[in-house]
This record gives structure tokens, sequence and C-alpha cells, in this order.
């Protein structure tokens, strides 16, 4: 922290700082206490936090209007030169995002920085030095500062690449005083772009691997003990010198410099219902073989993921789905299926909590609504992975088709019931578009029973269109009958569509259940002339 504050204090400093760690560095802890400690010296304008748990943020598409409306509400005298912006131009959201960095950061700060706008921010910082009994020249030479995090985790690289190009051309303009610390791991792309010119003269690398955190590991679990100690339901029992400094060594070794693993050992140790004084010795005596440890870098926090991940008297197969459900499930919060894994694989209610209970050190969820996610992408790192998950491993395609078949019944389900709401059908389709889109998600299309991909999802669909189509408005009606429904000689409904009729109605707004469903559409289509196919 004290090398990356004395760079966001020096104006003569890089414009790009980048913070390169493996998965568990603590990356993300280090950028939060950046924008408190910049947040603390008014150094701070905005932020944008990569995270594969939300389709909103793993993807570029909000990037550069989220920085530029946080720019607008902390820079002072932004806000209107923005909003002239917008209003000058309101297609702005929908242009490439070169145009949006143009249009919505650095115009408006160039104007902001007009002649008669700098003579008055030059009078203001005088005289808020004169307060502060601060140098005034030192005062206006800051840079404001920008927090990027998680760029790995915006899962297209040839989107990581182009961010980077756009961070360079926002910090590097002459009159724009920006500059933006980055996180991420050194994946390929990253890596690539930080190295190539012109970005490597104009970043500060700092790796994380290269830095020592045995001190700061040693000082977080000495914080989060005492607090252990003072809290847990077994607190009185608990001796004042534990645990030994032997105990503390065995953790920071194990831990690797990799915050993740002191912070899943604590969470673990904070469950009500274990003993951690128990808990604490097995984890410490369990140990991988040398040929692990030399092999994988990730051995010790593998260790402790599979320990954690095999409570006793769990059905280890249904832990399983849950898991790599929810990595591969996420449905937009606009659809109306179910929230919770229980009504989804058609379980007892309460069987998902029972079986997560223990499972909070690695898990988030505040409620039986609300789906759970994982503290950290590690743990997803170690469930994709096949040597190091192993009976936990469950294949892209199969848990595709395991979840094809689960939307298929909750849709055939809902379709059947004999008192539906007024949204009902809403609801049918927001399913089967699930339904569709983890059954494209599969590669290997074997993998389903023969006569469920191309005789039942098809004709189901294909009812449930129907349905809908004397459902609707009279007009939304009229344009789905508009939609040419031929059957295929092997008995797949096939929905074939005319391009330039469908874009006409797009323009004109007059489709709004085409637009919502088209996905779906385009699916159903795929699918058949796939199944057509001589080699299907």
């Amino acid at each position: 922290m004290h090398h990356i504050m004395g760079w966001a204090r020096d104006p003569k400093a890089t414009p790009i700082l980048w913070l390169s760690g493996p998965a568990g560095a603590g990356k993300s802890c280090i950028q939060r206490t950046i924008v408190q400690s910049t947040t603390a010296e008014g150094l701070f304008v905005a932020c944008f936090f990569f995270s594969t748990k939300q389709s909103e943020t793993n993807n570029q598409a909000r990037f550069v209007a989220t920085l530029a409306a946080q720019l607008a509400e902390n820079i002072p005298g932004l806000k209107s030169y923005t909003k002239k912006a917008i209003k000058k131009d309101g297609r702005v959201f929908t242009k490439a995002l070169e145009s949006q960095v143009e249009g919505l950061i650095l115009q408006p700060l160039q104007e902001l920085g007009s002649t008669w706008n700098r003579l008055k921010r030059l009078l203001w910082r005088t005289l808020m030095a004169l307060v502060a009994c601060q140098d005034p020249d030192t005062t206006g030479t800051r840079a404001n500062v920008i927090v990027i995090d998680g760029l790995d985790e915006c899962v297209d690289p040839e989107e990581q690449a182009r961010i980077i190009r756009l961070i360079h051309t926002i910090a590097t303009h002459p009159h724009v005083p920006l500059r933006f610390a980055i996180a991420s791991r050194p994946e390929y792309a990253i890596r690539t772009a930080f190295f190539s010119s012109p970005l490597s003269n104009d970043t500060l690398i700092l790796r994380l691997e290269e830095y020592e955190a045995d001190k700061d590991l040693r000082q977080f679990l000495r914080g989060e003990f005492s607090h252990l100690k003072s809290n847990h339901p077994t607190s009185a029992s608990i001796p004042a010198g534990w645990p030994s400094p032997e105990d503390e060594n065995a953790l920071v070794t194990k831990a690797s410099r990799q915050f993740v693993y002191v912070s899943v050992v604590m969470k673990h140790l904070k469950n009500p219902r274990r003993n951690p004084m128990l808990e604490l010795r097995r984890i410490i005596d369990y140990r991988p073989s040398a040929n692990v440890l030399k092999s994988n870098p990730f051995a010790e926090l593998d260790a402790l993921y599979d320990r954690i991940l095999h409570p006793p008297d769990i059905d280890t197969s249904l832990l399983k789905s849950i898991l790599h459900s929810i990595i591969h499930d996420k449905p937009r919060e606009s659809m109306s299926p179910v929230t919770d894994f229980d009504t989804l694989f058609s379980l007892r209610p309460g069987t998902t909590a029972s079986i997560l209970v223990d499972l909070h050190s690695l898990l988030n969820f505040n409620s039986p609504t609300q789906r759970p996610t994982f503290h950290h992408k590690s743990l997803e790192d170690f469930l994709t992975s096949h040597s190091r998950a192993r009976d936990l491993y469950q294949s892209n395609d199969q848990i595709h088709a395991q979840l094809t078949r689960a939307y298929y019944k909750l849709a055939h389900r809902e379709q059947r019931r004999p008192k539906r709401p007024p949204d009902g059908i809403d609801a049918t389709w927001d399913l089967c578009l699930l339904t569709t889109s983890h059954a494209w998600s599969v590669s290997d299309w074997a993998i389903f029973p023969r006569e469920f991909i191309k005789d039942i999802l098809p004709g189901f669909l294909n009812q449930v269109f129907q349905t809908m189509a004397k459902t609707q408005s009279q007009s939304s009606a009229r344009a789905l009958k508009s939609r040419r429904m031929s059957v295929h000689p092997v008995g797949h409904p096939r929905l074939a569509v005319d391009t330039d009729s469908v874009m006409r109605e797009r323009r004109r707004r007059l489709d709004p259940y085409w637009r919502r469903y088209h996905f779906v559409f385009v699916r159903l289509d795929s699918l058949s002339v796939h199944l057509c196919s001589p080699n299907s």
C-alpha cells in the first residue's frame, strides 16, 4: 500500500499502475483499500469491479458508461457537461466504446478544462490550500485516481485488451488529469497488452508474487483470531494462548502468500456449529503429498476446499450439481423462474439449505430466495478442474444437459398448471428460454436421450409457442402468426424467419414479444437444422 499510495500522490508518476497477482493473492482487498485511502485524500473519482458473478460486470458493455456516471458525480462542475453531451447525442450509449469514451468522458472533461473553468478551479484550489495550510501548486497538480479490479474476470480476452487500450487513451490524454490503478491476474491478453508499446512506457507494474506477504498474513490472522475468541459460542473454553506461534506459522506457510487461504480458514473456523480448536488442528494436520505440492501451486488451497466440501452425511452428487449450477446457471434478474434449487431440481423444501448450511466459508447466501454465490473465484477454478476437484468435478456438457432437463420439467409443470396467474405464459417462456440456452451450450448432443432432444423438447416449445400466440394482444398475435411454421420430415418444428421483415419490425418497435423471445426462436431454428443434418 505504501508504494501504491506513493504512486497516487506523485504528480510525475506513470498514468497507469497494474497490480498483477495470482488467484487468492489479495488483489481485490488491496483495491478496496485503495478506494478508501484515495477517497480520504480526495483523489478517488471512480471505480469498476469486474466479476463473473453477474452478467453486468463480466463484459465491457457498461464499463465506459459506469465510469462516466461516477466522474460526473465526483468531479465538481462536470455533471452539466456530461448531461450536455448526452442531450447532444442521445444514442451515445449504443455506440462503440471508443465513441463513448470520446463523447462521455474526454469531451466533457476538455470543456470543463477550458480557460475560464481552469481559472475558477485554480482560485478554488488556492483558497482550499490556504485554508489547509498546503502548497497550492502541489494541490493543483494531483491527478484523480480510477480503480479497476478483476479485469481478468471480463470473460472475453479481446474485450480485456480493448479495455486496456481505452484506459490508455484516457490516461494519456494531455488535458485529462486521470490515472488508473488496475488489478488482475496475469492472463495472456492482459500481460501482452501491458508489455507492448506504448503501454509498457506508461505503466508501473507491481507483481504480488514478488511481494513478501507473511507479515500481512500474520497481522490478518491475529486480528481474526482475536475476534473469533471473543464471539464464538465456545469462547469460554478457548485458551488465551490459542493458537500457538507454531500453529500460526503453519497457517502462514500453508497459505503460500495467498490471502484467500487464510480468509477461507477463518470463515470456516467461525462456524458456530464447529469446534474451532479441533477444526484448526485438522486443517494443519491435513497435508497433500510431496508430489502434489511440487506439481500444483494451489495444493494446500485445494486440500482446504476438499476438506470443507466433504462434510459428513452429505449427498456429494447433489452438492456437486448445486455448486456447478451456481457457476453455469445465471438467469436474468428480469426473469420470473425459480430462485431456489429445491424447486429447480424437484427437491423437498429446505434440502438445498441443509446441504449448504456448513459452507458459509465458501458461499454467500443471505436468504432462502437468494441464489448463492462464491466468495472467491478460486473456488470456481477448483471445481472446473478435473485434476483438482476429482469427485466434485462436472463437465460443462454434463451440467448444461442436467439444467436443460431441469428447466424443461419446470416449464412443463408451469404449462400444465390448471390456474395460472396472468403472467404465467411469460414465466413459461422465460423457462423455455433457459431450457434452450442450456441445450445449445452442450457441445456433444449424444449426451441427451435421442427422443428428448429430437421429439419431446421441440414439440413442447412448439405447443407453448402456439399458446402464447393465442393469448397475447391482437397485434402481437398477428405479428407472431406472420412467421412461417414448417415441419421437417422427421417431425421437428422449424421457425423460418424473414430477416428483412424482422429488421423492419424491430425498427418500428411494433412487436415487443418478438424482440423478447427472438433468442428462443433462433435457438429452436438452429436446433432443428442440426437435428435434420445427416450426421445428427
